[in-house]
C-alpha cells in the first residue's frame, strides 16, 4: 500500500510563499533592476581603456623600399646590402659536413663491404640498386636513428647526430653527393614511398 502524505497543520493563508496570477495585472512579478551607470563612470572607464592601448607596444610598420633600374641605390641601400652579405655567408658547412665531402667513393664502397660481411646471406631484391641507394636504404630501416617516415633523410640524420646517437658518417656524405646532383628523390625513405604510393589493383 502506498505511503499516504501527511497534511499539515499550517493552513495555506500562513505560507510565506506567494503564488503568481496571471489573469490579474496588479500580481506582476518583476526582477530587481540595476540602476544605470552614469555618464561619468564610463567616461573613466574609456579613459582608461586608451590609456592601456596607448602604453602597449604595437608593432612596427613594415617598410617596403622599390628600387628602380635606372636610379642608383642609394647609400643606405647599400649599407643594408653589405649587412645581408654576411648572413648569406655565415651558413657554411660544419665540421661534420666537412668530413663527409672528403669522403670518397672507394670509402663507401668499403664501408658498403663491410655491412654486407656482418649478414649471413646475401640481400635479395637488391640487384638492381646503386650503391648510394643501398646504403640509404640501410639507414632507413635501422631504428636505432628514430623513425624514417615523414622526414627527410638529412633532417633525419642531423637529429640523430645532435642525439648522440652517432649515424654513419656515410650515409651523410652519400646524402651530400645527391644534393649535389639535385636529385631530390633521395631525401625521401623508401619505406615512406611505399606507404604513399597507391596501388591498383587491375
Amino acid at each position: 500500500m502506498p505511503p499516504t502524505r501527511r497534511k499539515s497543520s499550517h493552513t495555506t493563508s500562513t505560507r510565506s510563499q506567494q503564488t503568481l496570477s496571471f489573469s490579474s495585472r496588479s500580481n506582476k512579478v518583476t526582477k530587481p533592476s540595476v540602476p544605470a551607470p552614469s555618464k561619468s563612470l564610463e567616461k573613466t572607464k574609456n579613459a582608461e581603456k586608451l590609456a592601456k592601448a596607448s602604453t602597449s607596444p604595437s608593432p612596427a610598420p613594415e617598410v617596403v623600399v622599390e628600387v628602380q633600374s635606372d636610379q642608383k641605390p642609394t647609400e643606405a641601400e647599400l649599407a643594408i646590402r653589405e649587412q645581408a652579405e654576411p648572413q648569406v655567408k655565415k651558413v657554411e658547412k660544419s665540421e661534420v659536413e666537412k668530413k663527409a665531402e672528403k669522403i670518397g667513393n672507394a670509402q663507401l664502397k668499403r664501408y658498403w663491404d663491410a655491412k654486407e660481411k656482418e649478414r649471413k646471406a646475401p640481400r635479395v631484391h637488391q640487384k638492381g640498386l646503386s650503391m648510394n641507394e643501398k646504403i640509404l636504404r640501410e639507414f632507413d630501416l635501422s631504428s636505432q636513428y628514430g623513425p624514417c617516415v615523414g622526414i627527410a633523410r638529412t633532417k633525419r640524420w642531423k637529429r640523430a647526430d645532435g642525439l648522440g646517437l652517432k649515424p654513419p658518417l656515410e650515409v651523410l656524405a652519400v646524402l651530400m653527393k645527391e644534393d649535389a646532383a639535385q636529385n631530390a628523390k633521395s631525401q625521401k625513405a623508401y619505406m615512406d614511398e611505399l606507404l604513399s604510393s597507391r596501388f591498383n589493383d587491375d
